[in-house]
């Protein structure tokens, strides 16, 4: 903490931003509390080891889903277009664009007669209706929507249904006999068949030599969100062990809960046709092998009601607009000021600089840790907590990769950027799971984000909070853990007895 930073330079550097931090984006600005569908949490780009012949995406979205939670439970959503956006070398500017879109489909009905048959739209359970959630996958070679400049992947591909529970395993997925209430026999009501195996049953194949799965999973990311958003009242553990931090443990919020996820495997050539740069070899000056990786979320601009749409009451008409996006994924949640979190969401990485340079060179959170007496208790100097006050360049180099990045519009931005002619390590891009454990990530990135933005040292170890997930990552793709049951997993409890006031330590 007391290292004080070097090569805060150039005042032609002010202007830089947009790439600094590595957290999650739950519910992170006010305009998506009212848009769940379009609500990016977070983003994972990497390649594959050795060969590095694979590129691995994950989007996350519509998070903090109660696996038991809803009738209708979490499905995919109809009227939006999900897309991941690949750059190469020094420019932001998109060489390929893969769009997936879901389509939900229910047949009505007339209304309930006493002769009904099980299933059909009078149902209260989608999934006894007969429902049917599929997607299309599209290769676009830039942003645009002229269909002649695309290729479709793979249509009418089916979407991963929940896990509601043992009874749903058996009664519409076919995973085993059912026994009913009247056999005396409890096991179709209390034992789970929902596996990884059934799950694999949903990843599919697509025209590019690539593959997909979209549907319900477990959420893969650890936050003590607890701390975090009582002004950042970091614990003991997270702090150095100052006597004035609050008592240990932190606490993973997002246990427990599911997450709605597209997780997409596709073959390098379709961004190196050419074969990858220097592939194998690090070549720590060059940009010829970098790829610049983002997400986003686009629907129709007018949303109209439409009862005679029964899956989400609206239609949509007038261009396709931009409502959400994400890459590393805290930015927005950290670094950009509340007034302008609906900004972000709404524009390009490509104009990161001149939008939110300010946020990253002069980091709120700094002065929020000093007014939170941090620095004292730790005994920083305050010439070193003024330089971290800002301007903050020395982010850029380490975001960036060390190459030379130009810090401007149009080529530094809210990224993932990878090089493709080595093994992926972040902040080499970012992978779900590959760490010391099978339910480890690669790299704390909430630590190394508080650390480098509060010391200015990415490896000063703080905010370690939480660093494992409540369920073991896959080591193969879609590498993402199957979704919590709904009936015996998840939370929920019997309430008894209440806790009426704050526990004691």
């Amino acid at each position: 903490m007391k290292r004080v930073l070097l090569g805060l330079t150039a005042v032609t550097l002010l202007t830089a931003t947009g790439m600094t931090v590595h957290g999650s984006s739950h519910r992170e600005a006010l305009a998506i509390l009212n848009e769940p569908c379009a609500d990016n949490t977070d983003t994972y780009a990497w390649v594959s080891n050795a060969a590095h012949d694979k590129l691995y995406l994950i989007m996350d979205f519509n998070p903090l889903h109660e696996p038991g939670q809803g009738n209708q439970g979490l499905r995919a959503c109809n009227g939006y277009r999900y897309e991941f956006h690949i750059a190469k070398g020094k420019s932001l500017e998109d060489q390929v664009v893969y769009r997936v879109e879901f389509t939900n489909k229910l047949t009505p009905e007339a209304a309930p007669s006493p002769t009904d048959p099980l299933g059909g739209g009078n149902e209260l359970l989608w999934q006894l209706t007969g429902g049917t959630e599929t997607m299309k996958v599209t290769q676009l070679q830039e942003d645009n929507d002229r269909d002649d400049d695309s290729v479709v992947l793979g249509r009418n591909l089916k979407v991963l249904p929940n896990n509601h529970g043992p009874q749903t395993d058996r009664l519409v997925y076919g995973l085993g006999p059912f026994k009913g209430y009247d056999s005396g026999d409890p096991s179709s009501r209390e034992n789970g068949l929902y596996d990884q195996p059934f799950v694999d049953t949903f990843i599919h194949s697509l025209s590019n030599g690539g593959r997909i799965i979209a549907g319900q999973f477990d959420d893969p990311y650890q936050l003590d969100e607890k701390g975090i958003f009582d002004l950042v009242n970091l614990n003991r553990d997270d702090l150095g062990g100052i006597p004035g931090a609050r008592r240990p443990p932190g606490k993973d919020v997002f246990t427990g809960f599911n997450i709605f996820s597209i997780a997409l495997e596709v073959p390098m050539s379709d961004i190196f046709p050419h074969g990858i740069p220097h592939n194998g070899q690090l070549n720590a000056t060059s940009t010829d092998s970098l790829i610049r990786v983002w997400s986003r979320i686009m629907r129709r601009e007018t949303q109209t009601v439409d009862t005679h749409n029964i899956i989400t009451g609206l239609r949509g008409s007038g261009d396709w607009v931009q409502v959400g996006r994400n890459a590393l994924p805290l930015f927005n949640a950290g670094l950009v000021g509340t007034q302008r979190q609906t900004l972000y969401l709404h524009t390009s990485p490509m104009h990161d600089v001149s939008n939110f340079g300010a946020d990253i060179l002069f980091p709120v959170l700094v002065r929020d840790a000093e007014a939170l007496g941090i620095y004292a208790a730790l005994g920083v100097p305050p010439a070193t907590v003024a330089t971290l006050k800002g301007p903050r360049a020395d982010i850029i180099n380490a975001i960036n990769l060390g190459r030379p990045i130009p810090i401007a519009d149009g080529f530094t931005g809210d990224v993932l950027t990878i090089d493709a002619s080595i093994d992926s390590s972040f902040p080499n891009g970012r992978r779900v799971g590959g760490g010391t454990a099978p339910n480890r990530n690669q790299v704390n990135v909430n630590s190394v984000l508080i650390s480098l933005i509060v010391a200015g040292n990415p490896a000063a170890g703080l905010a370690k909070g939480v660093e494992v997930n409540d369920k073991d990552y896959l080591d193969r793709f879609p590498f993402l853990a199957p979704a919590h049951q709904g009936l015996l997993q998840g939370h929920g409890g019997i309430n008894v007895p209440t806790v009426p006031n704050i526990p004691v330590p």
